[in-house]
């Protein structure tokens, strides 16, 4: 899967986005309130109408007004994802749109396009660890996790099931968290309720989620994000640095690009942690700013630096964008 160009139109404080080729690691940074999660928000809502339909995706998101931009001169929204597969380029607004003819279906690239985007719709996955309160699917199963990971033990205990997927958690979390032995989820003998349990080396009894740190447990939640699916998937990841120490932070940076390598993942995150920037190269940076109510997102593909950090050179504004506070 390639995202070759990523357009959006017209969605709350968006006028017009547009990325050209973006990295399958990416990680947008700005001041508060520019709209980072804006542009989350808007591939979320996309995810929703390829699964439920628009009338349905609009209830979750209660209602139109709700996600139109308030200063547009017209009701419409736009998104448009084009996908490169086997030289079929992919717009998913024309594949999806029900007035599309049916015998323009017939054609075999039609079909292999649509068939492309609704597999890169099921594949997504926005996640803010622990916040509720944005959880407009709650899902019980052990498929995927929930946007606030409420569901994190199901879909642990399933991938913990998986001998090799299980080695590969067991080898990040000794490398993430100090002291670290072993982890396992675990069935109530009454009413099957799934229990976390994390082991640590210098003590014999486990610990229980309300136990352990809240950067153990963000650990945990985002390893179990990336390896919920063996098939190429598409993360979007707000503030992964909430609870974590800066170089662990830089450590889960090299984590996301080798499964952005090996797995052919898309992960995305946006951050205001200067460690979380000072890994990144200035391919995968985007800065989005806000300017007369309106966010831009600026991608600085190939900006050289020299040798100014690039925490630095964003934090002192050489890299352009706007300031990031």
């Amino acid at each position: 899967m390639q995202i070759k160009r990523l357009v959006i139109e017209n969605f709350k404080s968006i006028e017009r986005i547009e990325l050209i080729e973006p990295n399958p690691f990416t990680v947008f940074v700005g001041p508060n309130g520019s709209g980072k999660s804006t542009i989350f928000e808007a591939l979320e809502f996309v995810n929703l109408n390829g699964l439920f339909g628009r009338d349905l995706a609009l209830s979750f998101v209660r209602g139109l007004d709700t996600i139109r931009r308030r200063q547009a001169t017209e009701s419409s929204y736009r998104m448009e994802i084009q996908l490169e597969h086997n030289s079929v380029t992919v717009d998913p607004s024309l594949i999806t749109d029900p007035r599309i003819p049916t015998d323009f279906l017939q054609d075999s690239d039609a079909v292999v396009a649509r068939d492309e985007v609704n597999s890169f719709l099921l594949k997504f996955t926005r996640l803010f660890i622990g916040n509720d309160s944005l959880i407009k699917l709650n899902f019980t199963d052990d498929l995927r996790l929930t946007i606030s990971a409420s569901n994190l033990e199901a879909v642990l205990k399933r991938l913990l099931n998986d001998p090799i997927v299980n080695e590969e958690i067991h080898e990040w979390l000794t490398l993430f968290i100090p002291g670290f032995k072993k982890i396992e989820v675990v069935s109530g003998a009454f009413d099957s309720k799934d229990t976390l349990l994390v082991y640590e080396q210098t003590v014999e009894k486990p610990f229980t989620k309300d136990l352990i740190s809240d950067g153990t447990y963000n650990i945990i939640a985002l390893l179990t994000a990336v390896y919920q699916s063996e098939e190429p998937q598409f993360l979007c990841i707000e503030e992964p640095e909430n609870g974590l120490h800066p170089q662990v932070l830089m450590s889960l940076i090299e984590f996301f690009r080798t499964m952005c390598a090996e797995k052919g993942h898309y992960i995305w995150l946006n951050t205001h942690s200067e460690a979380v920037v000072r890994k990144l190269t200035t391919d995968e940076l985007i800065l989005v700013n806000k300017v007369n109510g309106t966010t831009q997102a600026k991608q600085i593909k190939g900006k050289a630096i020299y040798d100014i950090p690039t925490d630095e050179a964003w934090l002192t504004g050489t890299l352009g964008g706007g300031l990031p506070w």
